[in-house]
Parts: C-alpha cells; structure tokens; sequence
C-alpha cells in the first residue's frame, strides 16, 4: 500500500495508482464472485471503502473521478490493463497517456497536478485518438459549413409551441407549478459572454465527442454576445444567447439543415457554441472543460474555451435527460435578436398537447 505523503513524478504516481487499484481490486473480486445472497452488499461496501482509500492516496481533494461507482471486469486500471505510452508536462499540469491492453484501440489520459513536490490526479479520460489531435479534420468542418448561412430558411414553429413566449420565460417573477401547485422565484443571471469566430453555431449534449456536431442552418454576424440563463425549482430552466438589444418579435425552429430544432440530451447537459471552435478542440481540452463542468455548483451554467479563441456556454438541462427545443428570436428589423434553448421548466402541457409559458 502506498503512503499519501510519498512524493512521485507524474508517470510514478500514475504507475502507483495502477499498482493499488490493480490490488484492491484482487481483494474485492472474490466477494463478487460469491454466491451468498445475504452478503449480497458486502462486496460493494468493501469496494466503495477500497476505493475511498485509494482516492484518498492519489488524487486532488476536488476530483469528481468516482472509482467505486463501477466494478467491472478485468480490472479497468493497473499494469496488466494498461502499459505506459508517455507524459506530457505543461507547468504544474501534467497528462500521462496509457495504451489499454484489452484489444480495444482506447487510452487513458490522466490529468494530474502539481502539489508541491507532489503530483496528484485530478481526473482521466478515456479516448479513442491522440488527445492533442482536433475531434474532426479540416475538410470535414468545411463541408458542414456549406449547409449555413445568413439566409437559410426560417421555418414555422409547430402548432403546440407557438403559444410559448420566450421574452416571458426570461421575466422576473413568481411561479406556481400546475403538477404540484410548488411556487418559486423564476431569476435571470449573465453568464458572462459568448463568443463566435464563423457564425455557424451548434447546441449539442455537453457529454457527445464533438464530432458528433452538426452546425445550425442559419448563421450570425461573428463577435462577442451576453448569455443568460433563467432559473427556477432549482434547475436551469432556459438560457439565451443575446445578438441584438431588441426584443424579439417572432420565433422560429433554430434547425439543423437536415433535421429539426431538438436537442437530444444524454448526459443531463448542454452546450452552444461557434461550430468552428468546438469542433476543433482537442480530445485534451474537451475533457478538462467537461471536469470543470461536472465540479461546478449545480445548477451548472458556465463558459468554456473553444479552438481559435471562441467562448462557448454549457448547461445543466433542466430536469436531466430528454429533449429540448432550441429557437431564433427575431426582432422587428427582421435581424436575429436571441438563440434560446428552452428547457421546459417553466412551461405548462395541456391535454391536447400545448406548450404554454407560465
């Protein structure tokens, strides 16, 4: 067992972590193994206090990395999971690479950080490619582009939400719950500034790789924007973009070229950002930004740093997974004025299926 004041380079620590996983974990599997319905709960308290422990000896007092949330079979982490590829040190941040032994082309990056003399582990990702290596390609991104533009189609909203109001939904105000009659206070707060280099923006689950994005039809100018957000019931319960000081008039479907204006949402979060920078991250970056945002205060709304010097805004979405529309405010100039995503929190269903703001 590994003393928590020894003091290790990154690739020791790493290889010290490996060797007390790879060991508790031979404690723990024989209690998995048996057949004994009454202890049937010892095994996973004996893993949780293994794991406490081993949390405990390598990593940061903030990590969100939970290894006693998953027994699995082989052993996830350890010398014979995984052999050593290398270590990246940028000042007092350090990333030590693994090449996973199972057959399967994946890695382990640990994100470690300096502590002194010591190094500490913050978090690990797994990944499919070279971390430092931008999600999608070049030609890639280009082609997605052809499918936007300043004057793409706005299209009508469908019949069940065009009695939402989203320039109410951002009000200030007091809100009873129809399901439970629950009052609570609806608050707006800036989350600080979005910022887009292309115009071509996409709203995608903050937990997809992302390659998985796919730019909005309709573009905007490039520049820097205020972001909001709207909270009630303790939950995000929308969050705009602001393009312009006016009102918008109308609203339309902020839609894909090929698909509608729904985000699908897995991961319980959700992000907006220039379709450029996002899908030029790094493996790397992407990873630190979703850490960052899962140790954040829920209900987490937050500004993140894209490829080329764009901001982008991620969310948790309002009740968790599902799906959530996304629409293009536009003002009476005929200028889009807001991007929102509508988490409908503070909408109410009727039995014929319409969507109205209380």
């Amino acid at each position: 067992m590994t003393h928590a004041n020894a003091s290790f380079s990154p690739e020791d620590r790493v290889q010290q972590f490996m060797v007390d996983y790879e060991t508790q974990w031979h404690i723990a599997a024989p209690l998995f193994d048996s057949r004994d319905s009454a202890a049937s709960r010892r095994p996973f308290e004996v893993w949780r206090e293994l794991m406490e422990q081993t949390t405990r000896n390598h990593f940061t007092l903030t990590t969100t990395v939970n290894l006693a949330g998953v027994f699995g079979r082989p052993a996830e982490y350890g010398p014979q999971a995984e052999v050593f590829v290398r270590a990246d040190v940028e000042g007092d941040t350090a990333y030590v690479i693994t090449q996973m032994t199972s057959g399967l082309e994946s890695l382990h990056e640990y994100a470690l950080q300096r502590e002194g003399q010591d190094w500490r582990i913050v978090s690990i990702a797994d990944h499919y490619d070279e971390p430092t290596a931008p999600f999608v390609d070049q030609p890639t991104i280009e082609q997605n582009l052809t499918t936007t533009g300043p004057a793409a189609e706005l299209r009508e909203l469908p019949p069940e939400q065009r009695a939402l109001d989203e320039v109410r939904n951002f009000a200030e105000r007091d809100v009873v719950r129809p399901k439970d009659q629950q009052l609570a206070r609806a608050e707006v707060s800036s989350l600080g500034t979005f910022v887009t280099s292309s115009g071509a923006l996409a709203v995608i689950d903050f937990g997809y790789d992302n390659d998985d994005a796919r730019p909005l039809a309709r573009t905007v100018p490039p520049g820097a924007y205020p972001v909001e957000r709207v909270t009630a019931f303790g939950r995000n319960a929308a969050v705009r973009i602001r393009f312009t000081d006016d009102q918008p008039v109308e609203w339309h479907p902020a839609s894909l070229a090929d698909s509608g204006h729904v985000v699908g949402v897995d991961a319980g979060c959700v992000c907006i950002v220039d379709y450029v920078g996002y899908a030029s991250m790094s493996r790397r970056s992407k990873a630190a930004a979703l850490t960052a945002f899962f140790a954040e205060t829920r209900p987490c709304a937050m500004t993140f740093d894209l490829a080329s010097g764009g901001i982008g805004v991620a969310t948790d979405s309002g009740y968790g997974d599902g799906s959530y529309p996304v629409y293009w405010g536009v003002d009476s100039e005929g200028r889009i004025a807001q991007l929102v995503v509508d988490f409908m929190v503070l909408v109410n269903q009727d039995d014929d299926g319409v969507l109205t703001t209380l």
